[in-house]
């Protein structure tokens, strides 16, 4: 079938391609659209008369977003893949080899094989505005760059700098990628049109050279490439779980082809990708950035006049600091109420420890920086807020005083202020039971910490209106958050999930397996942090008011080991932010387990590796079926994401119930059945999962049982 992809135009001996996808707001490189590259190039090959030629798009804010990613999914065989790479490197080859220079024009994302096909031009120009986004983001998808990137990259701007770029996927803006030698220019827009023909008149002429990295001896030898390739790996291995091999590979495919020509380097690069991409890793990668997108769709078709601009946060704990710093960021105004106005310091202190991470790196300037904290403005009364669009409170796990709070907060605001809990656990029907206008009130739970934790769980109570959720939908994504609305219950999603997880923890400590044990297996199964770190990290206090609010509402089955209530109630531990919980911390790092805890323990019998993980891994799995059952969430996929980014299960298993599938239902309940045998009604298999195992379905295929 005939496209019309690709604009082709010559004027002046100056020719442009102009990548305009029919149909389609952005530009990718599918198979289709490559075929049609490959043409416009042969085309112009033999043209004589050309001097240089752009490449460009028409698309507003794209350059080209990357390779068509359903295309490389839809993939099953390794030597399909392989023809398919090489197929590309034809196509970018030919680029190379044209008889006149080239140059990537680039006014928008420039990501993946979008910078691949711009690196196999001569230059590379963009404008300096906030919409470039250049990376090479492959390895978040479980593969790496296939179209060149890992030969392509360390050639023109060094090894060094390269492999920070394609081990991390991180993103660069224009200036960024300029220091780095990325691009050869970026101006600003205003001056773009001209300046671009400046620079295209000095390429003609011959007074622009290409660019050439710097010599750097440490790259230049092979014992000391050598130590740089050793470092990168002892990097990986700190960060990452081994099983997360996209960036493990890469980082072999550049050390094995170093010295190679750019055509053997290219025939390795594409071998290794395409083992890698019929991986299931992969696959599971490839499916979380489709519900990524998916999730980014919610709650935009409902239009609204008034944008949330002005804030205001109840409250500064951890929590409230946290919230505090995201909106000086994106939001114009935040208003910060405070008990005694002797805070503000604080606070200010806080706020702008946060911010020095973005100085350090040279993301923002302490110009900047001045500029985000006179944002701040604070009030010991409920005063000054009748001009605010969004007011959180972030106080206490206590239902009472929130409620209180919101009578004061209500009395203060004008008619459409959303007024926001940040409450990780507390129903929101509940605490909005004594609000006059319960439409405009709303749960927003944020994870710790703030500026890292891309998760915000959206509560809407039985009166929340779709105004209420939209607008703040809308702000959230504006905070670089990605919001999903789940079910008003006691923990709501992932808390209700994840506590499970901790909890059964403590009762294999109790039965006498080492906490250093346990954490280190379910680390090794994924997961980032054992139970007992993640709950000396988030605070004894605050995961035992938590887990007391679930037993609760959930009795037996969520009942309190009786390590974490010695711990909190007769040990008084909290944790790390107090240097001790159930481990002891110097200089912020463990330092070994606490020896109070450990006196605790009277029992003596040892868990397999096995138990361990399916213990704890098959209660929250069991927990999160009931989600579905009660409609807590709608989407299968919607909820393994939500314990990604929320809980840190790990992405490259797909998620937890992507897990569960593939284990299988049969295996779940007979486990669980046995379990109940062994240690109690807390392990009784959910209706739905009987229900999945009679209907001989998977979390994944089973939708209809539970919508």
């Amino acid at each position: 079938m005939k496209t019309n992809n690709i604009k082709l135009n010559i004027q002046d001996n100056i020719a442009t391609l102009c990548f305009d996808l029919e149909n389609e707001k952005i530009n990718k490189l599918s198979f289709a659209v490559l075929e049609e590259l490959k043409n416009k190039i042969q085309e112009l090959k033999t043209n004589t008369d050309i001097k240089v030629l752009l490449i460009t798009s028409a698309k507003k804010h794209i350059f080209i977003a990357g390779a068509d990613i359903n295309e490389i999914k839809s993939v099953k065989e390794e030597d399909e893949v392989y023809d398919i790479l090489m197929g590309v490197d034809e196509v970018f080859t030919s680029i190379e080899s044209l008889p006149f220079p080239t140059i990537s024009v680039i006014d928008g994302a420039c990501m993946g094989g979008g910078l691949e096909l711009a690196l196999s031009c001569t230059f590379r120009v963009a404008t300096n505005t906030s919409r470039v986004k250049i990376a090479l983001p492959e390895v978040k998808l479980g593969i790496f760059p296939g179209f060149g990137g890992t030969q392509r990259l360390p050639k023109l701007i060094g090894l060094i700098k390269s492999l920070d770029m394609i081990l991390t996927g991180k993103t660069l803006d224009a200036k960024r990628a300029y220091s780095l030698g990325v691009i050869d220019k970026y101006f600003s827009q205003g001056q773009f049109e001209y300046k671009l023909q400046d620079f295209i008149d000095g390429v003609i002429l011959g007074k622009i050279k290409k660019h050439e990295p710097a010599f750097n001896v440490l790259e230049s030898l092979s014992f000391s490439r050598d130590i740089i390739f050793k470092k990168a790996k002892q990097s990986l291995n700190k960060k990452l779980h081994p099983s997360f091999t996209a960036p493990f590979i890469a980082l072999d495919v550049i050390q094995n082809s170093y010295e190679d020509n750019i055509k053997d380097g290219i025939k390795k690069e594409a071998r290794a990708f395409a083992k890698l991409a019929i991986t299931p890793e992969s696959k599971h990668l490839i499916d979380l950035f489709f519900v990524s997108e998916d999730l980014k769709k919610d709650y935009k078709d409902i239009e609204f006049d008034t944008k949330i601009n002005n804030t205001t946060i109840i409250g500064n704990g951890v929590m409230g600091k946290g919230i505090i710093w995201l909106f000086s960021k994106y939001a114009k105004e935040v208003r910060i109420k405070l008990r005694k106005l002797e805070q503000a310091q604080g606070i200010i202190s806080a706020t702008s420890k946060l911010y020095s991470y973005f100085v350090k790196l040279r993301k923002m300037t302490k110009k900047q920086v001045e500029l985000k904290l006179n944002k701040l403005s604070y009030t010991n009364q409920f005063n000054g807020l009748s001009r605010m669009n969004l007011v959180v409170e972030a106080i206490i796990e206590d239902k009472e005083q929130k409620k209180q709070t919101y009578k004061q907060v209500e009395m203060s605001v004008n008619k459409n202020t959303i007024i926001a809990t940040n409450t990780s656990s507390i129903s929101v029907n509940s605490l909005s039971q004594d609000l006059e206008h319960k439409d405009r009130f709303i749960g927003m739970h944020f994870f710790n910490p703030v500026n890292k934790m891309p998760l915000v769980e959206v509560i809407a109570s039985k009166e929340t209106s779709e105004l209420t959720i939209a607008k703040s939908f809308e702000f959230l994504r504006r905070c670089g958050k990605t919001p999903i609305l789940v079910g008003d219950c006691a923990g709501f999603l992932v808390n209700r999930v994840l506590i499970p997880f901790i909890n059964e923890a403590g009762y294999i400590l109790e039965e006498g397996e080492s906490i250093s044990n346990i954490d280190k297996i379910l680390k090794e199964f994924g997961m980032p942090m054992g139970a007992f770190e993640l709950t000396d990290v988030v605070g004894i206090d605050v995961g035992y008011k938590v887990a007391s609010i679930l037993e609760e509402s959930y009795g037996n089955r969520m009942k309190i080991n009786s390590i974490l209530l010695s711990v909190y109630n007769d040990l008084k531990l909290l944790g790390k932010k107090a240097n001790k919980g159930f481990y002891t911390y110097e200089t912020n790092s463990i330092d070994k387990e606490n020896q109070d805890v450990l006196k605790l323990i009277t029992n003596t019998t040892s868990s397999s590796s096995k138990d361990i993980i399916n213990r704890t891994i098959f209660i929250m799995i069991n927990e999160a079926s009931r989600c579905l059952e009660e409609g807590i969430i709608k989407k299968v996929s919607y909820l393994d994401f939500a314990m990604i980014a929320g809980a840190g299960f790990p992405a490259f298993r797909g998620g937890l119930l992507k897990y569960a599938d593939e284990i299988g239902i049969n295996v779940i309940i007979n486990e669980l059945e046995n379990y109940k045998e062994l240690y109690g009604d807390r392990y009784t298999p959910s209706k739905l999962l009987y229900e999945l195992q009679e209907n001989k379905k998977t979390f994944y295929t089973g939708e209809e049982l539970w919508n």
